[in-house]
């Protein structure tokens, strides 16, 4: 014997598959998002190389100096003046 599908079990397989694929990338996109979401932390503290011996340290730790229009940055114990 052939199975045969009824009408009205077809029309409610395709009335509901919308809203079954809508949930199903809801959950995906979620789950794929969730992740990034929650590494959003403090920023990473930006650091600096002395331009002399290339030591890193924070912004505040070192000592910036101008050339025509650049910046040079030099340790406390590089500076350069």
């Amino acid at each position: 014997m052939n199975p045969v599908i009824s009408p009205d079990q077809l029309n409610t397989f395709f009335g509901y598959l919308p809203l079954l694929l809508g949930i199903a990338i809801v959950v995906v996109s979620y789950a794929a998002l969730r992740s990034q979401s929650g590494s959003v932390g403090a920023p990473i503290r930006q650091s600096f190389a002395c331009a002399k011996c290339g030591r890193r340290a924070a912004r505040e730790h070192m000592v910036p100096v101008t050339h025509t229009g650049a910046v040079s940055w030099y340790c406390g114990h590089c500076d350069s003046h």
